[in-house]
């Protein structure tokens, strides 16, 4: 009974040990860019929703919050402080290398917008804000693939490279 505990506790920790070191090669996150105005309280509404959705899911996504028309950097301080949005809010009108191409076109957009990257940056998602909870279902989609895909690939098949 020794020996077979000290088996299955050396398995444990050589299966941790292994997930460790490949953690490092996991891929980038799912980014999600919402723009809205903080002059429209549905938007605003929906920037909190983002921000608790993400929350609740082990902020899986990487948000990034483009606020049109803010009067000041302080102001989107305050914007956070008072929604209760802990994700980067910037200004939409200022320029910010990295960008995605398809959120260009869309950065005035009376109605908001928001996009969703894979982690491979391949657009997964996309659509007026008042869409956002078909693109947070994608999103929860998306995720639950790259989950299931990492345990096959990195847990599952390392248990059995141990049994062989």
């Amino acid at each position: 009974m020794k020996k077979l505990s000290l088996v299955v506790f050396s398995v444990l920790a050589l299966v941790g040990a292994l997930g460790a070191q490949s953690a490092g090669s996991r891929p980038s996150p799912a980014r999600l860019f919402y723009v809205f105005s903080a002059a429209d309280a549905t938007l605003r509404l929906g920037a909190a929703d983002l921000d608790q959705w993400n929350e609740e899911h082990g902020r899986p996504l990487q948000v990034l919050g483009l606020v049109q028309r803010p009067s000041d950097p302080a102001a989107l301080a305050q914007l956070r402080l008072q929604e209760g949005i802990s994700f980067q809010l910037v200004d939409a009108a200022a320029p910010h290398p990295g960008l995605p191409a398809e959120l260009s076109p869309q950065l005035d957009s009376p109605a908001g917008f928001v996009l969703l990257l894979d982690s491979q940056g391949r657009v997964a998602a996309a659509g007026p804000a008042a869409e956002l909870s078909q693109v947070l279902a994608q999103a929860a989609l998306l995720l639950e693939g790259q989950v299931a895909t990492e345990v096959d690939e990195s847990t599952w098949g390392k248990v059995k490279e141990i049994f062989k």
